[in-house]
């Protein structure tokens, strides 16, 4: 048996005004809100404050110091280095080079005197994203340098092409070899640095 299908009339067949534009419509209330305070630190008192703070340094400004070092020969100390393990890990990049690092009290004094290495240890490059960075003093120092990828990096990718590139500008050869490495060296024109 067949049944019939009648679709449900959802429009009037004459319209309505007030059906679309009611005479009295009902005011939008927003739902409420909790206002939740700005933290903020409230002082009473009528004494001046006074003391003194002891700031710690910058672990993104020891990195690349620390690289530096390399550029010269002899010692070079750094005050105020943050006892991280990115800056233990980097003293250890330098040390696989022949580096003697000695830190103390939150200084470090590194000795690159003893450079024996164009190519550090790649399983503490890739522990630190900052351990590529001594691709470019190893290559102003010494005109070449192996350096695997960098690595460390959880908040995404951040890819290196400015450093290759502004190597390359300076005059450098670099190139990725092995998939694992960086290889850079001067071109016969000496990088100006």
């Amino acid at each position: 048996m067949a049944s019939k299908f009648n679709p449900p009339q959802y429009l009037p067949s004459t319209p309505r005004t007030e059906l679309y534009f009611p005479q009295n419509p009902k005011p939008f209330i927003s739902p409420p809100t909790t206002l939740i305070p700005d933290p903020k630190l409230v002082i009473n008192g009528g004494s001046t404050l006074s003391g003194h703070v002891t700031i710690s340094g910058s672990k993104n400004s020891a990195l690349p110091i620390l690289a530096a070092t390399l550029c010269c020969s002899g010692f070079s100390k750094l005050k105020n280095v943050p006892c991280l393990s990115d800056t233990t890990t980097m003293a250890s990049i330098l040390e696989s080079l022949g580096a003697r690092v000695t830190s103390f009290g939150g200084d470090i004094v590194v000795n690159t005197d003893g450079i024996v290495s164009l190519e550090p240890d790649s399983s503490d490059i890739g522990k630190i994203r900052g351990g590529f960075f001594v691709l470019g003093p190893l290559l102003a120092r010494f005109g070449e340098a192996i350096v695997g990828l960098p690595g460390g990096c959880d908040i995404g990718a951040r890819p290196v092409d400015l450093y290759i590139h502004g190597l390359r500008a300076l005059g450098a050869t670099v190139e990725l070899r092995w998939v694992t490495h960086f290889v850079a060296s001067r071109s016969l024109q000496t990088l100006q640095y």
